[in-house]
């Protein structure tokens, strides 16, 4: 017979407040992941300027927020070395990408490295906004930061969108739908 006192188990409650086990816990997380993965996104790159060099990145992750002001909001993982421009105040451009522009997806789903140019050999107009515009794009939305919000791993961006335009309206949005919503 066991001692029960000397028996030490982590526990996690479901919510009627019965023990659920590990395996139970990585079956609805698992299930959870399959449900997230399924939200359907736009695929973006929101351009900054860092020290007057231009930077960029590849994001999924952006959704309207507001109406008067017209507002969005982006999530952006903590560890992003675009996080760090993206300041209360920091100008950044939303660039919306249709299925027509592989070239600039691909550019921006490359791993950072330190010295990449991602613009390198793109068509972009460094004169429209504050940061890259891409022309090819469907559309973009000049950007400045509002306010920025904690969120676990990721950080909120809050920007007020203070100047826009479609570009290309006509073309399909890229759209993308991930198998596992703990993944990019």
């Amino acid at each position: 017979m066991h001692d029960l006192l000397s028996v030490t188990h982590s526990v996690d409650l479901n919510s009627s407040g019965g023990i659920m086990t590990a395996a139970a816990t990585d079956e609805k997380r698992e299930s959870i992941g399959r449900a997230i993965g399924r939200i359907a996104s736009g695929v973006y790159v929101v351009t900054v300027k860092h020290d007057g060099v231009p930077d960029g990145m590849l994001t999924t992750w952006i959704a309207q927020a507001g109406f008067e002001p017209p507002m969005l909001s982006l999530a952006v993982k903590n560890d992003r070395p675009v996080l760090q421009t993206l300041k209360k105040g920091a100008p950044f451009v939303v660039n919306v990408l249709s299925k027509k522009n592989m070239d600039i997806f691909k550019s921006f789903a490359r791993p950072h490295t330190e010295g990449l140019n991602r613009f390198e050999g793109l068509s972009v107009d460094m004169e429209r906004a504050a940061a890259a515009v891409f022309p090819d794009a469907i559309a973009y939305m000049a950007c400045q930061v509002h306010d920025l919000v904690a969120a676990g791993d990721h950080s909120l961006v809050i920007g007020e969108i203070v100047d826009g335009a479609g570009l290309n309206i006509e073309d399909e949005a890229m759209v993308h739908l991930r198998k596992n919503g703990f993944q990019y």
